[in-house]
Order: C-alpha cells, then structure tokens, then sequence
C-alpha cells in the first residue's frame, strides 16, 4: 500500500464530498464532522459518480438509483431502486498530515 495525496482538508468542506482520481481509481473522499473518509467513488449499480449524490452522516445515495453505501466500510446498506444489485466497494484508509487528505491506495 502506499499513500496518495488526494486533496487538501479545505477542498471538501464538512458535509461535503468530492471525486479524485488517484492511481488509475476513482475516490470519493468525504468530511463527516472533520473527520476524512475515502471509498470507490463510482457506484456497482449504475456506475454514476457518487460525488453527485448525497451525503446523510456516514450513507452516501448514489444518484441514479438510490443504492446507498456506508463510508466507512463500502458495504451496500440498501440496494437500488426499482430493481437491481449494487456490491460492496472498497473502503480506504485516510491518514490527515500537514493540511493534505492522503489516501492509503
């Protein structure tokens, strides 16, 4: 593994949430109270940007189809809507150090 540098801590504000591509991946790395997360950043459904969606505490909604994943983990905690079969996607680690979101790829 080694740590990439995504963002700096003021390019996602608290609530917010935003797509980087770091090594060839895209990552949404999100700010739930200060605190930084890093997961895949495309849905497993309909394959959307989930920077686009929302952001409920640690659930993000995808837009396209409401499938919904925990931050933290990547697992799928409601499955799209009307039909359909979202799968987990990778959490990452994220390590904060002299202003820069690193994510550990």
């Amino acid at each position: 593994m080694v740590l990439v540098t995504a963002c700096l801590v003021n390019e996602v504000p608290p609530g917010g949430m935003r797509n980087f591509s770091l090594l060839d991946h895209t990552v949404l790395v999100a700010n739930v109270d200060g605190r930084f997360y890093a997961m895949d950043g495309v849905c497993s459904h309909g394959f959307a940007s989930l920077a686009q969606g929302t952001l409920d505490g640690f659930i993000v909604t995808c837009p396209r189809h409401a499938a919904r994943y925990d931050l933290r983990t990547g697992k799928v905690v409601a499955q799209p809507v009307p039909t359909g079969r979202a799968v987990d996607l990778r959490a990452y680690r994220v390590e904060v150090s002299d202003g820069c979101v690193n994510v550990d790829m």
